[in-house]
């Protein structure tokens, strides 16, 4: 994997603007020195009405901006269990592994973060208080990791994400006119191009890590 710094200075930096954006939100610094983020998060409509808000607590438990903060809802109103896209330990599942690192790789604010992750996040869970289950969302945990290649290569078989894996891993883009590594017959440039090229971005090791997974809990067809 690409070499981590943790960056507590750039969260520290940015958290304490965070109320010019959010004004519901403050920053703070908890017990052990670390720095945190919280408050009321606001849900509001495209016209600015008010729908909701949840208290929330952001904090950089993973390196800053190279993973994602850790996000726990800490007004009690969202049960901590994988039905509800929450780990074990309080925090929430914004989004699949896959999706974090390649958002991570193209490098976010933590006003980005809040804006386009842990908005929706609330939104969602909103959604499902409401209406007793989640649109459009992927799984929690491992199924959604595994999701995030049936989405890609467009099909549930794991032994054929696998074989597209490895092959990419190889590094060999195939010409635009060649036939599509996926054994479809159809050409590359209309078939997996695009997957190929978002696959790409992730290292070797990381690519080891989801075929591993992939072997280890296949999904059904």
């Amino acid at each position: 994997m690409e070499r981590v710094i943790e960056n507590k200075d750039e969260f520290k930096a940015q958290a304490i603007q965070i109320h010019k954006d959010f004004p519901s939100l403050k920053y703070s610094t908890i017990q052990d020195g670390s720095s945190v983020v919280s408050g009321e998060l606001i849900l509001e409509d495209e016209y600015g009405n008010h729908i909701d808000s949840y208290k929330i607590l952001i904090t950089p438990k993973s390196p800053f901006p190279t993973r994602f903060p850790f996000v726990y809802e800490t007004g009690g109103r969202i049960p901590v269990n994988i039905d509800w896209h929450v780990f074990a330990d309080g925090h929430c599942c914004i989004k699949s592994i896959p999706d974090e690192i390649l958002i991570c790789r193209k490098g976010f604010t933590l006003k980005e973060f809040i804006e386009n992750e842990v908005t929706p996040y609330f939104f969602n869970q909103k959604f499902r208080e409401t209406n007793g289950y989640f649109l459009n969302e992927r799984s929690h945990g491992i199924k959604g990791n595994i999701e995030f290649f049936q989405d890609v290569f467009k099909t549930k078989d794991s032994p054929t994400i696998i074989r597209n894996l490895l092959f990419i891993k190889e590094r060999t883009e195939p010409n635009r006119v060649s036939l599509c590594f996926c054994g479809s017959g159809e050409k590359y440039r209309n078939c997996h191009r695009d997957g190929y090229r978002l696959i790409n971005k992730f290292s070797d090791e990381e690519l080891n890590f989801f075929i591993k997974m992939l072997t280890l809990r296949p999904m059904e067809n």
